[in-house]
């Protein structure tokens, strides 16, 4: 999938029909990091906010929704799924959410779908419209009253709280590796934090990360910040000495056994 085709499905499908949103979240996948898009978002006036990468909860609506449409598509694996998608789409929009007792058809237009079913068994369907037809609709869509869809608590994490000042962190891994790769990547130089967000920079670019994969690293400093604490590498030089004297400590106290006078 193009770019084109992505700024051309942003335009046809959403705000040709809705008008155009104030705010815009995507993934950082290239076709939404490409310069065609955010002049797009410029133009239209949208603030465009990015998701960090492995962390569902950013976009958990969106996640939740591509779950159930995958599942949907996959029971007509018979069918190309470009065909079943409206159909699939049709059902999405027209089942009810159980915390807020309402279908995502009723919030936008006020109104349930019709659905094939209806149509089936429903008696003889009086087709005229009368004149209070719009100020009923205004009616229906002022109780409705939309909420948000009820979120399901998460647990909290641990934050470490030398993450405030810390200069460098370790960041986890996520995706999936060999059993004897290390958990963590790091140390990386903190660039910035923004609320529950960190910039690194990762592999010689900036790159921003959820607090939950991060834990502060703590690095030596060298002699030259700080001259009464020795590096790592003069200690380690100095337990080198330390051993050696100590392994020759016997062939010492030998020799001046030997060369002590008798009595």
């Amino acid at each position: 999938m193009t770019v084109e085709i992505t700024a051309r499905a942003l335009m046809h499908g959403w705000i040709s029909r809705f008008e155009c949103p104030a705010t815009i979240t995507t993934d950082r996948g290239t076709n939404f990091q490409s310069n065609l898009f955010s002049e797009l978002t410029r133009m239209l006036g949208c603030n465009r906010i990015r998701s960090v990468a492995y962390h569902p909860q950013a976009n958990e609506i969106i996640d939740r929704l591509h779950l159930h449409l995958k599942s949907a598509l996959k029971a007509y694996n018979h069918m190309k799924w470009t065909e079943m998608l409206p159909i699939v789409l049709l059902g999405l929009r027209s089942a009810l959410k159980e915390d807020i007792k309402a279908t995502c058809a009723q919030l936008v237009y006020g109104t349930a779908l019709r659905l094939a079913s209806d149509l089936v068994t429903s008696g003889s369907i009086n087709q005229t419209i009368n004149s209070t037809y719009v100020s009923s609709l205004m009616r229906a869509m002022r109780s409705l009253n939309p909420v948000s869809t009820a979120i399901l608590e998460t647990p909290k994490i641990y934050i470490n709280p030398s993450l405030k000042f810390c200069s460098h962190i370790f960041l986890r891994s996520d995706k999936v590796n060999s059993s004897l790769t290390p958990p963590y990547t790091g140390p990386h130089l903190v660039i910035g934090r923004r609320d529950e967000n960190f910039i690194i920079n990762l592999n010689r670019k900036k790159s921003t990360v959820y607090i939950d994969r991060v834990k502060p690293a703590y690095l030596l400093a060298d002699d030259t910040d700080h001259p009464d604490h020795p590096s790592l590498n003069q200690l380690l030089r100095n337990l080198q000495l330390l051993h050696q004297i100590l392994l020759n400590r016997p062939l010492l106290d030998v020799a001046v056994r030997s060369d002590s006078p008798s009595i």
